[in-house]
């Protein structure tokens, strides 16, 4: 990346040189056109190099971000399947619990009926 940074910043001091450089006018008749033309084709040489190094370049972000967005996703997507087991562990001892808790009180009512009839029959 750093080598596609200076291509970028050679092009754009390149490009500062070109716009400063005067143009020169003194007869359009004898001027030479040719060479006007080579230097309009080197500077979009040099123009398509530098938007070249900067497609290449944000190619490799977004590469670099797919790659963390997919990280993000795997990693909430693994964390909600741990929090979803962790809640029906929950729910399920909790129903298990609570069913333990019934059977107790309906075992403690059931000793104190025994408890009531076996005093009634004494009485």
């Amino acid at each position: 990346m750093p080598c596609q940074r200076a291509r970028v910043y050679s092009h754009i001091k390149c490009h500062e040189a070109v716009q400063m450089e005067p143009f020169p006018i003194r007869n359009l008749d004898t001027y030479d056109w040719k060479e006007l033309e080579n230097r309009f084709l080197k500077v979009m040489e040099q123009h398509k190099e530098a938007e070249d190094a900067l497609k290449n370049h944000i190619s490799r972000m977004l590469e670099i971000f797919m790659a963390w967005s997919q990280t993000t996703i795997t990693c909430d997507e693994t964390r909600a399947l741990k929090r979803f087991k962790t809640q029906m562990h929950h729910v399920q001892n909790s129903g298990e619990s609570l069913e333990k808790k019934k059977r107790h009180y309906t075992d403690v009512v059931k000793a104190f009926e025994s408890a009531l009839a076996l005093l009634d029959d004494r009485l």
